[in-house]
Order: structure tokens, then sequence, then C-alpha cells
């Protein structure tokens, strides 16, 4: 079998990965373990915590590739900072959308087909329903495969770099983004909840530094007209296409998808958002995500090394994820 010079054969990708990936889409919603880490005793979670900060300092400090890794740092940096800003500008631009929509008091929501049709089936079926709603799989189990993606270059389960995987993944949700505030802005969507302004936002001020001040100020409830293109779905959607760029594990890659699908659904039917804003979330991060792969490519993979000493351990960055896990512990000491 042939294999194109730069697409990695696929002998240095570990099926292990997609192991976890299976445990963490399926095995974690389905045993609900979300409410169970929640019900544990505040000591008990600490000691988790404590004993995961622990295995993460182990890895970071027996970890061989740091010369690899440390080349991508400033663009992962770089895309991480471009994120914050877009995310700060798309708070405002939420509540400046809202403020201004002369309909905030009074409107209709639109006709979902998709809604209508899901809803339809699930009326006919409450099998498939309880199937499709009672996959428990939310963003956060996504975002544990795609970490879990990036630390696994330290058993060299893939043979890429986990800061340029985390810097298209973020340069990827930044563009998409940026792309989404701007469509919310140019065309203001009622949403599909009545009664959403008075229940998120206070009334319009009259000062302009007030108005300002609530834009950037405590967060409020979700927004109200930000729908065009889902922010959710953007991130939902990079997560499966960051699996089928840097491990291509079928298996991986199809539950990844069809727990991205599920949440679409999940999202139109409770009237969190239109399916056209979920729709187009899943073609834009696709489109950002290709448009984007100079950021890192599939084919920016690890050289075998000649040499099996380890490379020096930055010591910065190390202090900085000791002092990372340290305000974690303290806030869940706090809670």
């Amino acid at each position: 079998m042939k294999y194109r010079r730069d697409i990695p054969k696929q002998s240095r990708f570990s099926p292990n990965l997609g192991k976890v990936v299976y445990a963490l889409l399926i095995g974690g919603p389905v045993l609900n373990v979300h409410s169970l880490l929640h019900a544990l005793p505040s000591f008990i979670q600490l000691a988790l915590i404590a004993l995961l900060g622990i295995g993460l300092l182990r890895i970071l400090i027996r970890f061989k590739r740091w010369n690899d890794e440390m080349i991508h740092l400033n663009k992962f940096v770089r895309a991480t900072l471009t994120l914050v800003a877009v995310v700060l500008l798309e708070n405002f631009c939420t509540w400046a959308t809202s403020a201004s929509d002369a309909r905030k008091y009074d409107y209709e929501p639109l006709q979902d087909n998709v809604e209508l049709a899901t809803l339809w089936v699930f009326s006919k079926s409450p099998l498939l329903r309880t199937i499709i709603m009672g996959w428990r799989v939310d963003m956060h189990w996504l975002l544990y495969s795609f970490v879990c993606l990036c630390i696994s270059v330290a058993w060299d389960a893939v043979p890429y770099s986990g800061f340029g995987i985390g810097a298209r993944f973020m340069d990827t949700i930044a563009w998409s983004h940026l792309i989404r505030t701007f469509a919310f802005m140019i065309t203001i969507l009622p949403n599909p909840r009545p009664g959403c302004y008075k229940a998120n936002f206070p009334p319009v001020p009259s000062s302009i530094w007030e108005f300002i001040k609530i834009g950037f100020g405590a967060k409020r409830g979700s927004g109200c007209n930000d729908l065009v293109i889902s922010g959710h779905g953007v991130v939902y959607a990079v997560v499966p296409l960051a699996l089928q760029t840097f491990y291509r594990h079928h298996g991986a890659t199809a539950i990844a998808w069809a727990a991205v699908i599920k949440l679409c659904i999940q999202e139109t039917v409770d009237k969190t958002h239109y399916s056209v804003d979920m729709f187009l979330a899943v073609v834009i991060a696709g489109l950002v995500w290709h448009w984007r792969q100079d950021v890192y490519s599939a084919s920016a993979t690890w050289k075998t090394r000649q040499s099996q000493s380890a490379d020096p351990v930055p010591k910065g960055l190390v202090a900085l994820v000791i002092g990372i896990l340290i305000v974690v512990f303290i806030g869940v000491k706090g809670v």
C-alpha cells in the first residue's frame, strides 16, 4: 500500500487514543460521570484534582520531545490571545445587537422546519428520542477528547505537536467566531424563545458609557440575538475536524461527529438556536479549518529522532502549569 510522502503511516498512530475517545464520548455520558463527581464531597474532589495535577506534572517532566513542542508554543499563544480578544468583542456585540433590536420586547420566533420535523419523528418514535436525547454528551466531553488528543503526544500516540494542534484549534475558533460576530450583527433574528431580552439583559441605558460598561461588564445570561452561526456549534465541529486531521481513526472521528449531530439536534429542539445556526456553524468551522491549515498542517509531523536522550524541560512552562493548578485547586475549595 502506498502512502503520500506528507502523510504519516497509520502505524504511527496509537489505537489506544481511539479507546480513550470512545470512553469519553460514550462511557462518560452514559454513566453520567459529571453528576457523580458533583455528588462527591469537596475533599474527594480536591484529592482527585491533586492526583490529576501530580500526574500532569509527571508527564511534563518525563516528556522527551520538548524541543519539537516549543517551536510551536508562540503560535499557540498568539492564537489563544487572538481568541480572547475576539471573545471580548463578541460578548460586547452580543449585548449591542440585542439592545438595538427594535422588537426585543415583542416578537414572534421564526419557523424552524428541522425542529418541526424532528419533533414529529420523536412523537412517532419515543425510543429514538430516548436514544438521541438520552445520550448526555456535551461540549465538555468533546473538549476532553480534544485535550486527550493534544496530550497523547506524550506517549507518541500521534506524530504531531500538541501545541501545534492546539494552535490550529484556537485559530479556527477565533476566525469562525469573528465571522459569526459580523453575521449576527448584520441581520438580527428573533430568539426562538419569547421574552429572552427581559430575562437576560437590563433596559438600554441612555448613557453611552453605561452602555459600554454593560457590554464589557459581568456575565449576564445567555445572549438573545447572537444566532446566525452558533458559537457552541463551531467548537463542537472543530473537535472531530482535529481528530480526522491529526489522528485519522475512523471510529473515533465518527463518534465525535455523531456527538456534534446530537448536540445540533438538542440545541434546535431546546430552542437555544435555530437549525440553520447549527448548520452554518459546522460549515463555517470546516471551511475555516481547511483555510487555516498553514497554522499547523497534517504534513507537519515529527521527524524520527536518532538520539533517545530527553530535551531540557522548560521550567517556566512547568511553573505556569503549577500556578494554574493552584488557582483551580483554590477555586474548587472555595466552591
